[in-house]
């Protein structure tokens, strides 16, 4: 059921210390930002301690990397595919738009210009979290024996990407909340079906449990904040710019099937935090006020 508390606009005092609370989270959930790398301090070491730990063994089907890979480039029916394979393809498209995006962002200085007007702001953070996503995405697609090169988005995507950077931050970021939504709901649904997948695989299953919760924790915050910073009638739209957002996206992906998207429009429709497990929500990012009232904190 859709939650109106994150369609109205934050209290005063809150929205003024927003900026300040969120950096003081993300300061201490990635450490140290290096912006010539592009790196985060933390960030860098939970991959190291991640690589450091034997990947589950998998006694479950074989797949096959150049068929694979003819279905990540959008060569033949994905119909014709295992669940498995179709769930590890949609695993490897997940981040094409945001990966694309990111990077062309952040040559052009990011949302927040990456400190160069005195000190970092709260989406030069979120623009350096975004490049361990598709990280994140590889290494679950690795744990199969198989790997992919990240393709790059539909026109449409760029399209939308280019015009969010030019435009007044206000306007980019209602955009940008928008798209953060419809993805948080996307990445979600990715999460459900995989738990149901290795649900007699549950060494995998944590495995992959465990790579999915860091992008949530990330995605739900980008979303508190972004909601957190607007004014009333930026709330009233996003949720109607994020519908619009979808039906781009499917024309630059006609091969997405049918029950994904009325999953995410479903999603969209009835967004609430109560969506999302308890376990990524108390890791992340949200104001008291965005609190699922069915969820103890």
């Amino acid at each position: 059921m859709l939650d109106p508390r994150l369609f109205t606009p934050l209290p005063p005092a809150l929205r003024a210390t927003l900026d300040a609370d969120y950096l003081a989270f993300v300061r201490e959930r990635d450490g140290e930002p290096d912006l010539r790398r592009r790196t985060l301090a933390r960030r860098e070491e939970w991959f190291t301690a991640m690589a450091a730990r034997p990947a589950p063994e998998w006694a479950g089907e074989i797949l096959d990397r150049e068929r694979f890979g003819a279905w990540h480039r959008g060569e033949g029916a994905l119909r014709e595919a295992s669940r498995l394979t179709v769930w590890l393809v949609e695993i490897a498209r997940a981040n094409e738009g945001e990966g694309w995006g990111v990077d062309y962002l952040l040559e052009r200085g990011g949302f927040q210009g990456l400190g160069r007007h005195g000190g970092l702001r709260p989406r030069d953070f979120a623009d350096l979290e975004e490049t361990y996503h598709t990280r994140i995405f590889r290494e679950i697609v690795r744990l199969f024996g198989l790997d992919f090169q990240l393709r790059d988005p539909p026109k449409v995507i760029q399209q939308s990407v280019k015009i969010m950077a030019r435009l007044p931050e206000r306007l980019s970021f209602t955009l940008l909340a928008a798209g953060e939504i419809m993805g948080t709901v996307a990445f979600l649904r990715q999460a459900e079906n995989g738990a149901r997948l290795f649900a007699d695989h549950p060494a995998m299953g944590d495995r992959i449990r465990e790579l999915l919760d860091e992008i949530l924790v990330d995605e739900i915050g980008h979303v508190t904040y972004l909601l957190g910073s607007m004014s009333a009638w930026q709330l009233a739209i996003v949720r109607q710019v994020a519908h619009g957002y979808l039906a781009s996206t499917q024309r630059g992906y006609p091969d997405r099937r049918r029950d994904v998207v009325e999953a995410i429009r479903h999603g969209i429709a009835n967004y609430s935090l109560g969506l999302f497990p308890t376990r990524v929500l108390r890791r992340a990012f949200v104001p008291s006020p965005y609190w699922p009232v069915e969820v103890a904190r």
